[in-house]
């Protein structure tokens, strides 16, 4: 009866071994629909939505004039938290979080001089055209600079490494926010991606697909500030047998001989 139960169990390994291995086609992006057609062949037309700032969001606002005594008095905050901002930034911390201006809950940014200057909802070119237009009152001669105090994000589940980080750039894609984080784990989902997408008006959540060339003229191919980026693992993950070949292997070849060993012991018992 052992000897009749070996190939059973035999069967059952190899059947396990197929089925529980991450396959090829689960892990590799931009894959293209058209298999007779190269990813590098392909041209794709970006989907770019303009970002309107949201409270707690922080802007980097400079102000350059001939005048030493006006660059002082309006980029005071900028010289006053230089030491800090380098201690911070060395030990892992927020540049912009030292330097920049963040918009209160009312939506505003409260500027030195100028005061407050409604910010939430204006895109970063809106936000420079109110700010110049404030600063024309005062100075005739200046050089202005505005922009996103870097892209904050947060990437949770199957990264190698997760968690919060800033991206010091003016825009960044979705692979660059995963290669941020170290890539993902050979048992991510990589085609159920969730991305949670603040809005002025509400949260949304948004399922993509990192396997499909498409993703790149999608509206989510550019993350935005605050966004989160959610990776469940594959059912294989739960599964406990391995994620490659060898790890596989070895485990269904141990479970395999000490099948075999006490389905052998069990029959010498009974001979006896």
């Amino acid at each position: 009866m052992g000897q009749r139960l070996v190939p059973f169990v035999l069967f059952l390994a190899f059947i396990s071994f197929l089925t529980s291995c991450v396959q090829k086609k689960k892990m590799v992006y931009l894959q293209t629909s058209d298999k007779e057609v190269s990813i590098d062949s392909l041209s794709f037309t970006y989907n770019r939505q303009q970002y309107r700032l949201q409270v707690s969001d922080i802007v980097d606002v400079k102000v350059y004039s001939p005048e030493e005594s006006v660059n002082d008095f309006f980029n005071i905050q900028q010289a006053t938290n230089m030491q800090a901002m380098q201690v911070g930034v060395q030990s892992g911390g927020d540049l912009y979080y030292v330097t920049g201006f963040s918009i209160n809950d009312s939506g505003n940014l409260v500027l030195p001089v100028i005061g407050d200057i409604v910010a939430a909802g204006k895109t970063i070119v809106e936000l420079k055209s109110a700010i110049q237009e404030a600063l024309n009152k005062y100075l005739k001669e200046y050089h202005l600079e505005v922009k996103l105090g870097g892209i904050r994000y947060t990437a949770l589940g199957e990264f190698n490494v997760p968690g919060k980080y800033v991206l010091l750039q003016n825009q960044a894609t979705i692979y660059e926010a995963i290669a941020n984080a170290r890539d993902l784990t050979m048992v991510a989902s990589r085609g159920d991606i969730k991305l949670i997408r603040q809005y002025p008006d509400c949260t949304r959540v948004h399922t993509i697909n990192l396997l499909d060339e498409s993703i790149i003229n999608s509206p989510y191919y550019f993350i935005q500030p605050n966004d989160v980026i959610y990776v469940e693992p594959l059912k294989v993950k739960s599964w406990g047998i391995g994620v490659t070949g060898a790890q596989t292997l070895t485990t269904i070849l141990s479970v395999v001989s000490s099948s075999i060993a006490l389905i052998l012991a069990i029959e010498a018992i009974n001979n006896n």
